[in-house]
């Protein structure tokens, strides 16, 4: 057999490899001096590593942990302050320390106050001076917005910190942002380690913060890492997928109480109250199919009642409201507003149960559904910990047992009184568990005694005004919610979120000029915040700039697409310039991404009526009248419609049902003494007009058909010449004598005092303005003051002057 012999390799070639080798090791050295360079000279230029400013997962990874070794302790890391309390506890835990944990989200964080009004460190303060052989650490880790699924997550990192208690308060947090989680579970562990990795270049951070300022547009779902978690506020939640939450929410809840209890932490459950008396729910629609004579009867029911609640007759608007929730027991304001009148009868335990229904039925929540208390109250029984019944104790705390702002600063997060009245019972709970050896109930007095030296003057940040403002804004209490918002805005002027709802409030109460100058500076603080670009876009539409407005609205939509707010009042600046059937296509649009918006099928309604299709456009106003029975300005709409159709009687219960719910509206007022007129019921619409006039002087429109019906009544007891002549004479002055109909009924004042030669030279001109179908109407006029001859206006046709 042959052998195969190796041929040495040539010293040459040897000499290559060799050379190639010491190449690559050189490059390589070089690269990494060279990024260690660029490093220390960030360092030296004070840039920041990402992780040091913020946790780019946002609490989902595990990777970011809440507290960092700081010397001699833990501390709150840096670029978590803006979620977690600046807390510290000792690195190397005492023989005699009893250290614990709260975890929930921002309603034990201590929001809008901070950690020294929450109930952890009450508790703490309690059990340091009860128990002096001890070295007490009451840590408050909870983290707003923070829900069961990131909360199981900062407790695993909390059992490594040798815990000896875990307080347990959440539950108002888990319909935050479902997309976000989506992106979660799509997002790999490979991917999160690397980024985790280059978290700790300043390199990077430094490369990240140069893109994102120039980037506009937002991230998409799976990059929403990078941005704060915020409720989303337009995601509607059907019964099944609440109860789907409650659900996860209870596994979540057991395993973080199995895990701790392996780990010989001892637990504390607490159910968690929120405002049911005074907090109305968010979102309403209907569950389920109704027939169209259910949804009729529902919707006479729900404005029946809802208008007799307002008179302040309870009996009658309990019996329409019991109706309505009968036809549609998952209408949460139904719910709501059931419960308003069962207080009125006294019927406390009816109004707490309509209540908590109204709660539970929201279909936007931002409050915990009553299941979520009974998950925590479930899991504290079966799995043998402490339960502290705080939804219970603020029942009984409360006048009747309704919760409402004597315990909660808004809608979830207790007042100062809350907090101290959690810790009392949290303290007693430990104390008569035995937690520190001896089975004895807490001291009363010494609880008040330290919470006495505890207390300190509440300090009115710019975060605690502009949560008053939003608990007053959603009582009704707008002029006092404005007060706040600006008082917000002087302590921090840059507050964007106060900016923000201020300037909504200022378009909604009629003051749009003023909101302009508080959109810019909106804009320009959060250029890439779709919803500052269309509060903008309402300021300038509230104006009439309507062409200003649609930009605003385009760049809306191209940072958020599905932005069914951007579409309406994209719809309603096209509306504005008479461009109906765009308008029609965005306000389509809008309904696709939110089918009840009510105001979208009214607005919709009127882009019809001004392209003449009124039959349809009562469709959609009825349609926007089922999902908001008491919306006034769509029965206004409605009544002008019917009115069109010559359906003069179904017009007049649209005004009258419009004006039960906004007896002051000067516009509704004049479109009934319109109809009324027409109808032949002059004394009525005498009576109506005025009451237009006295609500608004100024109102020309009015002005002018009273003036019509002054003049050419055919009832000489209405008539009078001389005040029409007055009211006809002014409104042309204002006018500036240019509009068709006005110089119609100043004619006609003239030709009732029998001044013909003006009657005839005010028409002519009226004549020579008016479009040319209504010409041949004006010239039959014309040709009876050349006659000297008045005209009388006929009993059964619509009076002369335009609605507005």
């Amino acid at each position: 057999m042959s052998r195969i012999r190796s041929r040495p390799i040539p010293g040459k070639l040897r000499h290559r490899q060799l050379a190639l080798w010491k190449k690559l090791l050189f490059t390589t050295v070089v690269g990494f001096a060279f990024f260690a360079l660029v490093e220390l000279a960030l360092w030296a230029l004070g840039v920041a590593t990402l992780v040091e400013r913020e946790d780019p997962f946002r609490g989902f990874s595990g990777l970011v942990t809440v507290f960092a070794r700081d010397g001699e302790v833990y501390r709150t890391r840096r670029g978590n302050l803006d979620t977690f309390n600046d807390q510290s506890f000792l690195a190397k835990k005492p023989l005699d320390g009893f250290r614990i944990f709260c975890l929930g989200g921002s309603s034990s964080h201590g929001f809008p106050w901070g950690a020294q009004a929450a109930f952890t460190g009450i508790v703490g303060d309690a059990l340091s001076v009860s128990h002096p052989e001890l070295h007490i650490e009451a840590v408050n880790a909870s983290g707003v917005s923070y829900a069961m699924h990131r909360l199981n997550i900062v407790a695993d990192e909390l059992l490594t910190y040798e815990p000896d208690a875990l307080l347990v308060y959440s539950g108002h947090n888990e319909f935050i942002e479902p997309a976000f989680f989506e992106a979660l579970k799509r997002r790999g562990t490979t991917r999160n380690r690397l980024e985790y990795l280059l978290a700790h270049s300043r390199g990077f951070s430094a490369m990240r913060s140069a893109v994102e300022g120039l980037r506009t547009e937002k991230p998409s779902a799976p990059e929403r890492f990078e941005t704060r978690v915020r409720r989303d506020k337009t995601r509607v939640f059907s019964r099944q997928e609440r109860a789907e939450i409650v659900t996860e929410y209870r596994w979540r809840l057991e395993r973080l109480v199995r895990r701790a209890r392996a780990s010989g932490v001892k637990v504390l459950l607490a159910t968690v109250p929120c405002n049911l008396r005074q907090w109305r729910p968010r979102s309403s629609s209907m569950a389920g199919m109704l027939s169209e004579a259910d949804r009729q009867n529902w919707s006479e029911a729900f404005s029946s009642g809802k208008r007799q609640l307002k008179t302040g007759d309870f009996t009658v608007a309990t019996a329409r409201l019991e109706q309505a929730a009968q036809l549609a027991p998952h209408h949460a304001e139904t719910q709501f507003l059931l419960g308003q009148a069962y207080e009125g009868l006294a019927r406390w335990n009816d109004a707490r149960t309509a209540y908590q229904r109204a709660c539970d039925t929201d279909d936007l929540p931002d409050r915990r559904v009553s299941g979520i208390n009974d998950a925590i109250r479930e899991v504290a029984r079966e799995e043998g910990v402490l339960l502290v019944d705080v939804d219970r104790i603020f029942e009984q705390r409360s006048e009747h047992g309704l919760v409402g702002f004597n315990l909660i600063e808004d809608y979830v997060h207790p007042t100062w009184e809350g907090h101290e009245l959690i810790a009392w019972h949290v303290w007693d709970a430990m104390e008569q568990a035995g937690w520190f050896g001896i089975n004895s109930a807490a001291d009363r007095d010494h609880f008040d005694h330290l919470v006495a030296q505890r207390r300190r003057p509440m300090t009115q940040n710019a975060q605690w005004l502009y949560n008053q403002g939003v608990v007053l804004k959603h009582q009704g209490q707008t002029a006092a919610a404005i007060e706040k918002y600006r008082q917000a805005l002087t302590a921090s002027p840059n507050f964007s979120a106060a900016l923000q709802n201020l300037a909504g409030l200022l378009n909604e109460t009629g003051q749009p000029a003023e909101a302009i100058g508080l959109c810019a500076r909106l804009v320009e603080i959060d250029p890439a915040s779709a919803e500052a670009q269309i509060t903008f876009a309402s300021a300038l539409g509230g104006l009439g700039r309507f062409e200003e407005a649609i930009p605003y609205c385009q760049e809306a939509l191209r940072l958020k697409p599905n932005f069914a707010r951007a579409h309406t009042n994209l719809g309603n600046a096209l509306a504005g310039l008479g461009r109906f059937e765009e308008a029609v296509v965005h306000y389509r649009e809008a309904l696709r991404l939110q089918p009840e918006l009510a105001e979208v099928h009214n607005n919709w309604g009127n882009a019809l009526a001004g392209l003449e299709r009124v039959e349809e456009a009562v469709a959609h106003y009825e349609e926007a009248l089922r999902l908001k029975p008491d919306n006034a300005n769509a029965h206004d709409n409605l009544g002008n419609a019917l009115a069109g159709l010559g359906r003069f009687e179904e017009a007049v219960a649209q005004f009258e049902e419009a004006l039960w719910l906004q007896p002051d509206d000067a516009k509704t007022h004049n479109h009934l003494g319109s109809t009324l007129a027409g109808l032949g019921r002059f004394e009525q619409a005498v009576a109506h007009y005025k009451q237009a006039l006295r609500l608004k002087p100024d109102y020309l429109e009015a002005g002018n058909n009273y003036a019509w019906l002054l003049a050419t009544c055919p009832d000489a007891q209405v008539r009078d010449g001389q005040q029409a002549l007055e009211l006809a004479d002014h409104v042309s002055k204002v006018t500036r004598y240019g509009t068709a109909t006005v110089l119609d009924t100043l004619a006609a004042a003239h030709a009732e005092v029998g001044n013909f030669e003006e009657a005839v030279r005010w028409q002519e001109k009226a004549v020579q303005l008016a479009p040319g179908p209504q010409q041949d109407i004006l010239r039959r006029r014309l040709e009876l003051y050349r006659s000297g001859q008045p005209f009388r206006e006929g009993s059964q046709q619509p009076a002369n002057g335009k609605n507005d």
